[in-house]
C-alpha cells in the first residue's frame, strides 16, 4: 500500500509520498533545479529566495507524466501527477492540500461518439461532447486529495500509485536522483495497466502520425511521456506529541513521540536541561522518555533525523502538560460528571471544559446539572496541553413518547357545510379516539366519534362551537379543544399579494399574500416574466427560485370565498450579480491563460473579453457552478493580451468589470 511521510514544518506538506514499490519521492520544491517543471517564473518575486508562505509557488508537484499527441486536426493530452496546492490557489498556513489527478483532454473528435482511453492507470470510456464549433471533444478531469485542507492521506486513495517512471532498459537513464526528465520524450515503465496512452473511435487513426498497427484505422496511440519526480533521500521527522510530568520542583521527564519512515531511524531530542537522547521504535512510530532538570521545563526541545542532512528533518516544539480525563453522564440524575488531572503537579493550573466554557475545580470532580449532553468533551490547560474524551453514560433509558392529543387548529365555516374534525396529528401510540362536544349551542351530531376524523353539519345559525379529543394509549391518556366558528357567508373577500421586492438571483423567493373578509381558496398565478416552478400555489404564501438572469417577475393572487372572488399582483424584480476576479495570468511561454473569479449566482455566463472594455475581442464563455466559481485554463493559446494588457468581463447575470489588468509571465 502506498504511504505519506511526516509533515514539513518549514512548508506543512509531506516531505514524501512512497508507492507500493517502495520508491519515495520528496516534493521538490528547489525552483532552480532544471528538472522540476515549477521554476523561479512561478515565485511572486523570481529574485528573492524561496520562503514560506510569502514567496512561494501557488503548486507544486511530487510526481507527474504527460503524454500528448497533436496533429493539425486534433490535439490529446493526458495529464497524471501528484500535487500539492492551497485550498484558495494562495499559499497560507493551514490551506495545503495534496491530490492525484488523471486529465484527459482530447478535441477534434466526432461529437457524440464513443471513445476509449487507455492509459497507465486506467481504461475508460466518454461520449464526446458537443465543442461548439461543429466537433467533439473530451473534457476529464478526477482530482483525489484532501480538498479542503490537510488529510494528506486521502490522496493515496487516487490513481496516480505506483509510480510510472523512465524505462532503464532504454536510453537515455534518467538523471540521478530523478525518475525522468521533464524536458524529454521517454518509455515509461511500472504501469499496472499498460505503459501507453492510446485512444480508441470510429475512424481516428486514419492519416494519423499516431495510427497503432493494431488498428491504424480505429486507433491512435503513444508509448513517450515526459516524467518528473525527484527521489527522497531523506525520511524526515514529524513530533506527534511531546507532553512533560513534573512533581517537583527539582526536575520531570518529557514524553516524545514521532512519526518517520518505516525503515529503522536515529531520531534524537535535545533541548535545555535534558541529556540529547536517541528515540526508540520501528515501523515508522518512534518514542523516548527523557528527564529534565530545573523547575520548568524547556521552553521548546529539538527532535532531528540524524540520518538525514536536510532542515525538513528537524523540527522544534514546546511540551506541553498532558491531561487525564473522563466524563459520564447519569440519566436518572441528568448530571454530567467531568474528571480531569494535569501532569504538572507543582505549577498552578487551570483547567477548562471548552463545550460548556466552565473552570474544573482545582479538587474534585466538575458537576453539572444538564439536559445537554455533548459526545465528546474537551479540556485544555493553561500549560498548553489538551485531551478530548467520549462521554460514557450510566443510568436508565430514555421513556418512549407518551400519547399527546391534538384536536387541530381552529376553523371558521359557513352555514350548512360539512366539518371535518382533525386528530391525525397527535403523536404517540394511540389505541383509541373519542370526540365531544363540550360547549356552543346547538349541540350537533357527530358521526365518527370514535375515530381521529369525524365529520357535522354546520348549523345555520353563527355561533362558535368548541369540541374536545381524548386520545389514549401507550402511557395513558390526553386530551385537547378544538374551536369550529360558524359564519355566514358574508360579503367578497379582499386579495392582498404583499409588497414589491428586489431579491438576489438565484435566491428563494416567498410571495405572502393575505385576504380580508372569509376566504375559501387562495391561487397563485405567474402572469409575466421568464417562467419558475411555484410551490404552494394553493396557499396564501408560495415560494419560487428566482432565475439566474435580470428578470422582472409579475405574479397574481387571487382569493375566493363564498361571498365571491378577488386578485391582486406583486412585481419581483432581481439584482445584477456581483462578480470578482481572482486571478487573471498568461504565461507567455506556453501560451496559457488561467483566468478564475466568483459570482454570486451559479450557473451564470462569464463573458470573457480582451482589452479594457467589453467592445474587445471575446476570449472564453465559461459557467459559474455550484459554488460561483468560474475558471478558464487553456494552453496553448492562439488568442494572445492587447496592448491595453488587461480584459473585462460581463456576466449574463448583470454583473460587469472592466480594465482588470492580466498578469503576464515567461
Amino acid at each position: 500500500m502506498p504511504t505519506v511521510g511526516p509533515i514539513n514544518a518549514l512548508n506543512g506538506f509531506p516531505v514524501w509520498y512512497k508507492d507500493d514499490n517502495g520508491l519515495r519521492l520528496m516534493l521538490n520544491t528547489d525552483v532552480d533545479d532544471p528538472f522540476n517543471i515549477v521554476t523561479r517564473a512561478d515565485l511572486p518575486d523570481p529574485s528573492a529566495p524561496i520562503s514560506f508562505p510569502d514567496n512561494f509557488p501557488g503548486e507544486l508537484f511530487y510526481f507527474t507524466a504527460e503524454a500528448e499527441m497533436r496533429t493539425d486536426a486534433m490535439r490529446a493530452r493526458l495529464v497524471l501527477a501528484l500535487e500539492a496546492a492551497f485550498v484558495n490557489e494562495i499559499p497560507d498556513h493551514g490551506e495545503q492540500i495534496v491530490f492525484g489527478r488523471v486529465r484527459i483532454r482530447v478535441d477534434g473528435l466526432v461529437a457524440g461518439e464513443t471513445y476509449t482511453v487507455t492509459h497507465p492507470y486506467g481504461i475508460q470510456s466518454f461520449v464526446a461532447e458537443d465543442d461548439g464549433d461543429g466537433g467533439g471533444e473530451i473534457n476529464f478531469t478526477e482530482d483525489i486529495g484532501g480538498m479542503n485542507g490537510g488529510n494528506f492521506e486521502m490522496a493515496l486513495d487516487s490513481k496516480v500509485f505506483p509510480f510510472v517512471t523512465w524505462d532503464p532498459s532504454i536510453e537515455p537513464l534518467a538523471p540521478e536522483g530523478y525518475i525522468g526528465d521533464p524536458t524529454i520524450e521517454h518509455e515509461i515503465t511500472g504501469s499496472p495497466v499498460e505503459n501507453i496512452f492510446r485512444i480508441q473511435g470510429p475512424g481516428i487513426g486514419i492519416g494519423s502520425p499516431f495510427a497503432s498497427p493494431l488498428d491504424p484505422i480505429n486507433t491512435i496511440e503513444t508509448n513517450l511521456f515526459n516524467v518528473s519526480g525527484k527521489i527522497s533521500t531523506i525520511s524526515g521527522v514529524e513530533v506527534t506529541r511531546a507532553t512533560y510530568t513534573q512533581s517537583d520542583a527539582t526536575g520531570g521527564v518529557i514524553d516524545v513521540f514521532a512519526i518517520s519512515d518505516v525503515t529503522p531511524q536515529s531520531i534524537q531530542v535535545t533541548g535545555s536541561g535534558l541529556n540529547p537522547t536517541l528515540l526508540v521504535g520501528g515501523n515508522g512510530l518512534y518514542f523516548a522518555r527523557v528527564s529534565y532538570e530545573g523547575a520548568e521545563p524547556p521552553s521548546s526541545i529539538t527532535v532531528t533525523n540524524l540520518g538525514d542532512n536536510d532542515p525538513t528533518s528537524v523540527q522544534e516544539v514546546e511540551p506541553v502538560d498532558f491531561i487525564t480525563a473522563a466524563a459520564n453522564y447519569n440519566t436518572i440524575t441528568e448530571t454530567l460528571t467531568i474528571t480531569a488531572t494535569s501532569s504538572d503537579s507543582i505549577h498552578e493550573v487551570t483547567l477548562t471544559v471548552t463545550e460548556f466554557d466552565l473552570q474544573l475545580p482545582t479538587t474534585g470532580p466538575l458537576s453539572l446539572l444538564t439536559d445537554i449532553v455533548p459526545a465528546n468533551v474537551t479540556i485544555v490547560s493553561s500549560r498548553g496541553g489538551s485531551r478530548t474524551v467520549p462521554v460514557t453514560i450510566d443510568g436508565e433509558v430514555t421513556p418512549p413518547t407518551g400519547v399527546v392529543a391534538n384536536a387541530g387548529p381552529d376553523q371558521t365555516v359557513f352555514f350548512g357545510s360539512t366539518v371535518q374534525l382533525n386528530g391525525a396529528n397527535s403523536s404517540g401510540t394511540v389505541t383509541s379516539y373519542q370526540w365531544v362536544q363540550i360547549s356552543g349551542d346547538p349541540v350537533v351530531t357527530l358521526t365518527g366519534a370514535n375515530t381521529s376524523n369525524p365529520t357535522f353539519i354546520a348549523p345555520n345559525v353563527n355561533t362558535s362551537l368548541t369540541f374536545q379529543l381524548t386520545v389514549t394509549g401507550e402511557g395513558g391518556s390526553s386530551s385537547d379543544t378544538v374551536v369550529i366558528n360558524v359564519v355566514d357567508i358574508g360579503p367578497p373577500p379582499s386579495a392582498n399579494a404583499g409588497l414589491d421586492q428586489t431579491v438576489q438571483q438565484g435566491s428563494l423567493v416567498t410571495l405572502t399574500g393575505s385576504a380580508t373578509g372569509v376566504v375559501s381558496t387562495y391561487q397563485w398565478l405567474q402572469i409575466s416574466g421568464p417562467t419558475v416552478q411555484l410551490n404552494n400555489v394553493n396557499s396564501a404564501t408560495a415560494s419560487f427560485t428566482f432565475p439566474n438572469q435580470n428578470a422582472t417577475l409579475i405574479f397574481q393572487l387571487t382569493v375566493t370565498g363564498p361571498g365571491g372572488t378577488s386578485t391582486d399582483t406583486v412585481q419581483i424584480s432581481s439584482i445584477a450579480d456581483v462578480i470578482t476576479v481572482t486571478r487573471v495570468q498568461f504565461r507567455t511561454g506556453d501560451s496559457e491563460w488561467r483566468i478564475a473569479g466568483t459570482s454570486n449566482v451559479n450557473g451564470a455566463t462569464i463573458t470573457i473579453y480582451i482589452g479594457n472594455t467589453l467592445n474587445g475581442t471575446v476570449l472564453a464563455q465559461v459557467v459559474t457552478d455550484a459554488l460561483g466559481e468560474w475558471e478558464y485554463r487553456v494552453e496553448p493559446s492562439t488568442v494572445q493580451p492587447d496592448a491595453t494588457r488587461a480584459i473585462s468581463i460581463q456576466s449574463s447575470s448583470g454583473g460587469v468589470l472592466v480594465n482588470v489588468p492580466i498578469n503576464i509571465r515567461n
